[in-house]
């Protein structure tokens, strides 16, 4: 009786071991197979406005707020980006400045501004092209002239951007080759802005900017204390090279 029970065990178990379990599935775990997102890129090449609105530091670093012709020294920057609903371009500006001698009066602001809206119905997917651009030089006085005659030009445009190389990619976008340098004294522009003196320059490294233009020293206080940039060190305004976008438009 024993061996019998033990043997009914033993058939028990082969038996469980081997048989199929099903077990049902819900529909609602199952994904829909008819619906398809369909993705449409497209390669554009867009001319961006002019930045026109004026920006003028207002944080002071050091010194005064006066440069008093000694200068200065300009640092700009501009860099765009894709905003988080990929539907614009966002622009993030840098401007510094110090003045040259005696306490080294110095500001910088930072500013962001949308510059590109894409097309109803589309998105921005990737930059394509530069993201950034920056530019150094010296402010010159006012009514002073950059160029002499008998001048060495590439020494002269070499100390106005305070003693930094344009980069070959940037004389290739304006259509010169690396050895053109003495090209920059006929891109370099100065001239007045509100009776202040306005530098029109070329970025030193980038080539989302076309030109920076900068008011540098002023006839009263240069580095501002409020909202209004009237006779403030400034941009005063910023030219952009074509932009190559890849937009998508998505359709379901």
């Amino acid at each position: 009786m024993k061996q019998f029970l033990l043997m009914a065990v033993a058939t028990l178990s082969v038996t469980l071991s081997n048989a199929q379990v099903t077990v049902p599935v819900k529909k609602s775990n199952i994904a829909p197979l008819d619906k398809k997102v369909a993705v449409a890129l497209n390669t554009v090449t867009v001319k961006l406005d002019d930045f026109v609105e004026e920006l003028c530091p207002k944080q002071l670093l050091r010194g005064d707020r006066e440069f008093n012709g000694n200068g200065p020294k300009v640092k700009c920057e501009v860099k765009i980006k894709i905003s988080s609903d990929s539907t614009k371009l966002i622009a993030d500006f840098y401007l510094w400045a110090q003045e040259t001698q005696s306490d080294w009066s110095t500001g910088e602001g930072r500013w962001s501004r949308l510059v590109y809206e894409a097309p109803y119905g589309t998105k921005i997917n990737r930059i394509l092209s530069a993201t950034a651009s920056r530019t150094q030089f010296v402010s010159p006085k006012a009514g002073a002239q950059l160029l002499v005659p008998g001048a060495d030009v590439a020494k002269v445009m070499y100390a106005f951007f305070d003693y930094t190389d344009v980069k070959s990619a940037v004389l290739k976008e304006f259509g010169y080759g690396p050895e053109d340098k003495s090209i920059l004294s006929k891109i370099v522009k100065v001239g007045l802005d509100h009776g202040n003196t306005i530098v029109q320059v070329p970025p030193v490294d980038g080539t989302l900017v076309k030109y920076f233009h900068i008011v540098g020293d002023t006839g009263g206080d240069d580095i501002s204390d409020d909202d209004n940039c009237n006779d403030d060190t400034r941009i005063s305004k910023i030219e952009f090279f074509p932009v190559k976008l890849e937009l998508r438009k998505i359709s379901r």
